[in-house]
């Protein structure tokens, strides 16, 4: 609601879904998709972050998960500098 282009969004998506001769207010409505919208995100993040958190754990325990994290990280920022280096302007 403080991000104008997210609210935007929810005024040019949410009204697709309202029943002008409903018996509910439009309104109320409004507030109740949004409501819903919202707790399906926040609930979908919430899922993504206590799976990242326990993937992490996992990896962290992993001497070999790590040295191949380095070596990948490695590889990018290496093929990275060699595409700068090889740019023409």
């Amino acid at each position: 609601m403080l991000n104008p282009k997210t609210a935007i969004f929810f005024m040019a998506f949410l009204p697709q879904f309202i029943d002008a001769s409903a018996v509910f207010p439009v309104w109320l409505q409004f507030v109740v998709l949004g409501t819903i919208v919202n707790l399906m995100f926040s609930s979908a993040d919430i899922v993504c972050v206590f799976l990242a958190g326990a993937m992490i754990a996992r990896l962290r325990r992993s001497g070999r998960a790590q040295r191949l994290m380095q070596r990948a990280g490695g590889a990018v920022l290496v093929g990275l500098g060699v595409h700068v280096a090889l740019q023409r302007s």
